[in-house]
């Protein structure tokens, strides 16, 4: 019997984190949010995936993970009213949703400081605060860290009115990755490297555009 209630509430878990996802993806998907080139649905997907990824190695147990789930997940739909200060509505949309659905206040309270840290610069204090953060980044240290980069560009062109020479933006940028810092143990091991990786390329890529 205890073994049926188990699984019963594992089933009820799963269920409600996916009508979270879907109520997330919409706002994303019916709002500005479906133009633009860097923070539209697929970041918020990967930073999803990746909180799974990175609490799997951080050995978060299952109630932890939860919370970084949903912190995830409502991290960026602050981005469908405004793009400076956009974590502070995307929390209050996390509030407000989990509030009519009667989640615990105590993992209210967690999940929204978890969508805060990940305002720059960084400054998470916990441990699934640190996690959030280095979800959020970890495309700083992926293999189209390039291609992302450019779409940040566009972006920040387009909603923010800042243009930058080839020479400009390497330089931004190359300084951004070298003085960023991972927070996890994942993020000090696995994502550190290829975060190296990019920054060589940035520097080769501001070489080319000054010659």
């Amino acid at each position: 019997m205890k073994t049926i209630e188990i699984e019963h509430e594992q089933i009820m878990n799963a269920l409600n984190m996916k009508d979270i996802e879907n109520y997330c993806l919409e706002i994303l998907r019916k709002s500005r949010c479906r133009a633009l080139p860097f923070h539209g649905i697929k970041h918020t997907v990967e930073v999803f995936e990746n909180v799974l990824l990175i609490g799997g190695y951080e050995n978060i147990n299952d109630e932890e993970q939860e919370i970084l789930n949903i912190a995830a997940l409502f991290h960026d739909t602050g981005m469908s009213e405004t793009y400076i200060g956009h974590e502070d509505v995307s929390a209050n949309n996390a509030k407000t949703y989990l509030n009519e659905h009667s989640y615990p206040k105590e993992k209210i309270k967690r999940v929204l400081k978890c969508v805060k840290a990940t305002k720059m610069p960084q400054n998470p204090k916990t441990l699934l605060e640190c996690v959030m953060c280095d979800a959020d980044l970890s495309h700083l240290a992926s293999t189209n860290y390039l291609f992302k980069n450019e779409l940040l560009r566009t972006e920040w062109a387009n909603y923010m009115d800042l243009v930058f020479t080839d020479e400009e933006w390497y330089q931004l940028n190359l300084e951004f990755l070298i003085n960023h810092t991972y927070h996890t143990n994942f993020g000090k091991t696995v994502l550190k490297e290829g975060k190296q990786r990019n920054i060589e390329l940035l520097e080769q890529l501001k070489k080319d555009a000054i010659n």
